[in-house]
């Protein structure tokens, strides 16, 4: 007899302030925004503070996994994590995949940018780029936050992203209240930058979030460029790390012909 795969139960949790149970009389779910109102004396209001947007998976062992995580950077609260992302400028996802190769730690960081353009009532418009990838041996710290890092540290003071920016990342979940909140650095002394907020995504989340497509193209990116002969046999670009941080350092370029395709990862 064949065994059904049958789909483990989806959670949506908000975690809200408070203040909302006590100042409204209840919440108002619209639909066609996907937004959540507070509700007192039959007028509806934004709701007070921050609110986190978390999807769940069940799992045998009891403790849900973590599908999504996010707040929106504006004062609207949603119900659906596509329309939590595109409530900001930029879109950021990053991730590392990190390898061992002949005795040394091999990091490979792929990051990727979109950004909502054109918005119409039922589709947004977006552009989108690799913005780089990244290859460090023998990192530190981890290697995962270090390519935050790397990627953060390159766009300061770039007019082009300014705004607020969503960093879509699958790891460190437990700290990123703290690293939201800037009470801890997220490598070394660096802090996040005050537009930036990260944004939790497993690429297990499915195709209906758009942040677990966008780490899983990250995620895919990374492993294209893990080609063991190839960083063994080539020094071509290859530096001297940041003391400290890695022992060496290459970015490989990205505006080649068969670098993997974004839009065929979603069709």
């Amino acid at each position: 007899m064949k065994k059904l795969n049958l789909r483990k139960k989806r959670t949506l949790v908000l975690k809200m302030d408070a203040r909302n149970y006590y100042e409204f009389q209840g919440v108002l779910f619209d639909l066609n925004t996907q937004k959540i109102h507070g509700v007192r004396n039959g007028d509806i209001h934004p709701l007070i503070g921050t609110v986190k947007l978390e999807y769940q998976r069940a799992r045998d062992n009891g403790i849900p996994k973590v599908l999504h995580q996010s707040t929106s950077p504006t004062n609207d609260s949603f119900i659906d994590s596509n329309h939590q992302l595109f409530s900001y400028d930029h879109l950021i996802a990053i991730d590392t995949n990190t390898h061992f190769l002949n005795g040394s730690k091999v990091s490979i960081t792929a990051a990727f940018h979109l950004k909502p353009e054109s918005r119409e009532s039922n589709k947004i418009g977006c552009s989108a780029a690799v913005l780089a990838v990244l290859e460090l041996w023998n990192v530190v710290e981890s290697p995962e936050n270090v390519g935050w890092w790397q990627i953060l540290q390159s766009l300061q003071g770039r007019p082009d992203f300014f705004g607020k920016i969503g960093l879509v990342v699958d790891s460190d979940l437990g700290n990123h209240d703290l690293f939201n909140s800037r009470e801890k650095p997220i490598c070394n002394n660096y802090f996040l930058p005050e537009n930036v907020t990260l944004i939790y995504a497993s690429d297990k989340g499915g195709p209906e979030h758009l942040s677990s497509t966008l780490i899983k193209y990250c995620h895919d990116l990374a492993s294209d460029f893990y080609v063991p002969h190839k960083l063994i046999m080539c020094s071509q670009g290859l530096f001297p790390g940041i003391p400290n941080m890695c022992s060496h350092f290459r970015q490989w370029p990205i505006d080649i012909d068969d670098i993997r395709q974004f839009v065929k990862a979603i069709g």
